[in-house]
């Protein structure tokens, strides 16, 4: 459905800063919601602007527009659970959108510091689902990307770097050689100009870091010279490592003192989270595990399976058996 752009301004009451959730790589989020008699629908917006933080050519974001309208009204995508149900676009008076059938609680980067069915989500796009498709690459994987709905499911909210798949030619948009996704993209291997599944991995890396030891990278931290999550994790681990020569066989965890004072947190379960992330961010990407092995690995925590029902493990293991 196309939109015109006074509805994208009555949907978001201009765009008001108060329905601002937060940015995303190329532009912002929005709250959005229609008023009828008895009844409330609400929406999220997402607006394309021209990014601040990386390389942009004239008509960028009418490709990604583009690309995003195809890819989720896709066969493959068009019913997954991770994936947002697309309403209706704005190509308006210079107003480029998108508006979603979801309700958002808010975006998983906003939660971080103040506080998972994520893995299974990139999982499926690394699937090869049949000899003709290939792998998707998302490229960049952020914790901004990433929104939630108040029961705390996750969906993921940008595709504008995306290859593979659906896109067989797809060409990469000069958004791609980032500087913003902060910490997420894997330099050592965009500079070869190689793309690889395993850039998601490491991207998934950092979020988990972050959601464990609820540190995230603001554009404070880049204007300071302040490591990166991943490089702060290899230091306290590093550290770690010259303080106890046996730190592989003691419990090095790097949760946050808060998330570990919980009653029902398990130890054990801190150092494995702790070693699979440090995996996912592996300088050398042939040694990181693939996005089905991080699933099996979280799976496995004792938290998981203590809360089995109530976070839905049997339809994440029925996935694994659906090909999903």
């Amino acid at each position: 459905m196309k939109l015109s752009y006074e509805k994208m301004v009555l949907l978001t009451d201009n765009f008001s800063e108060s329905n601002c959730i937060g940015n995303f790589q190329f532009g912002k989020l929005y709250y959005a919601k229609i008023v009828y008699p008895g009844i409330t629908a609400y929406f999220m917006v997402k607006k394309w602007e021209v990014p601040e933080n990386c390389d942009y050519d004239p008509g960028d974001n009418d490709l990604r527009l583009m690309d995003e309208m195809i890819l989720l009204r896709h066969e493959m995508f068009i019913n997954h659970p991770g994936m947002l149900k697309l309403y209706g676009f704005c190509f308006d008076r210079g107003l480029i959108g998108a508006v979603y059938e979801f309700k958002p609680f808010d975006s998983l980067f906003n939660l971080i510091p103040k506080e998972s069915k994520l893995p299974s989500v990139v999982r499926y796009l690394h699937l090869g689902k049949s000899s003709y498709y290939q792998p998707f690459v998302l490229h960049n994987l952020d914790a901004a990307h990433v929104v939630l709905d108040e029961d705390y499911n996750p969906k993921l909210c940008d595709f504008g770097c995306t290859s593979g798949g659906i896109f067989l030619n797809k060409k990469t948009y000069s958004g791609h050689n980032s500087r913003s996704c902060y910490g997420c993209i894997d330099i050592a291997l965009c500079s070869t100009g190689d793309w690889s599944i395993k850039q998601d991995v490491f991207a998934f890396g950092v979020i988990l870091l972050s959601l464990i030891s609820k540190r995230v990278y603001t554009d404070e931290d880049s204007e300071a010279g302040a490591p990166f999550v991943f490089e702060w994790a290899f230091t306290e681990y590093e550290e770690a490592l010259e303080s106890k020569s046996d730190v592989k066989e003691t419990e090095f965890s790097l949760v946050h003192k808060s998330l570990a004072a919980e009653d029902d947190f398990c130890t054990v379960d801190g150092h494995k989270i702790t070693t699979l992330a440090l995996e996912c961010v592996n300088r050398d990407e042939d040694e990181r595990p693939t996005m089905k092995q991080v699933v099996k690995s979280l799976l496995k925590l004792e938290i998981v399976k203590q809360n089995a029902d109530f976070i839905g493990v049997n339809k994440v293991l029925n996935s694994f058996e659906n090909g999903i």
